[in-house]
């Protein structure tokens, strides 16, 4: 998939001075949010040896990327909310992060909301599980930084007008 020009997380940086500088240095996240941020970020371009290699599941440890993408081949990610976060600072060990992230799959749009938690290893920073909701056929909310004219290049990094692409709902 394109590596898309605004970073998808969602806080209108650059995608190359904001998660694709943790995308290119796997570990180098230094809070739990922005660890979520970045994880969000390669789910959405595809990037899911990064997902790979910053989680430690409880329930699978060695995931592969292979079955993550074979999981979301058909996800198109649209935009990231985070509603909350406990600790997960550079000084601490352990933190929360809770978020709303749209989604696409064919003509449906859904919500995956999520109570993530996250561990830090040797200074590094993990997903380690979540407990989450899915909500399919829900409305996708846009504030004034989503605003993406038809003609515009779709927000989900797949090259596509978004008319063409997300927008088409």
């Amino acid at each position: 998939m394109p590596i898309p020009v605004n970073c998808p997380c969602g806080t209108g940086n650059p995608y190359e001075i904001c998660c694709g500088m943790y995308h290119n240095n796997p570990g180098t996240a230094p809070t739990a949010e922005i660890l979520m941020r970045s994880r969000y970020s390669a789910f959405a371009i595809g990037d899911f040896d990064y997902i790979a290699n910053t989680q430690k599941l409880k329930e699978d440890p060695k995931q592969s990327a292979k079955v993550i993408r074979d999981s979301n081949q058909n996800t198109h990610w649209i935009k990231l909310e985070i509603t909350a976060t406990e600790d997960g600072l550079e000084k601490d060990k352990t933190g929360m992060v809770a978020f709303s992230a749209h989604f696409k799959e064919g003509k449906h749009i859904g919500r995956l909301s999520e109570r993530s938690l996250f561990k830090k290893v040797k200074n590094q920073w993990f997903y380690i599980s979540g407990e989450h909701d899915v909500a399919k056929n829900t409305p996708l909310v846009n504030n004034a930084e989503m605003k993406i004219g038809r003609n515009d290049p779709c927000s989900c990094g797949s090259g596509k007008k978004f008319k063409k692409c997300c927008g088409a709902a």
